[in-house]
């Protein structure tokens, strides 16, 4: 049997952290770049930020 890591692949993360923000009443346009925005104002590259929203969201943080 395969063995599956716990995190999904970064295209996924992202794809995810976008889904949330949508959810919230983002446009997916508005979405992508309020993500972006938030990576930058973190110094964190996107896949990173988005990986913080989805752990945020899915109840772990780190």
């Amino acid at each position: 049997m395969p063995v599956r890591s716990a995190a999904p692949p970064a295209t996924d993360v992202v794809g995810l952290a976008l889904e949330v923000l949508v959810a919230q009443g983002m446009s997916r346009p508005a979405a992508r770049t309020a993500l972006k925005a938030m990576a930058q104002e973190r110094g964190l590259p996107v896949t990173r930020c988005a990986a913080l929203v989805v752990a945020a969201v899915d109840g772990r943080m780190g």
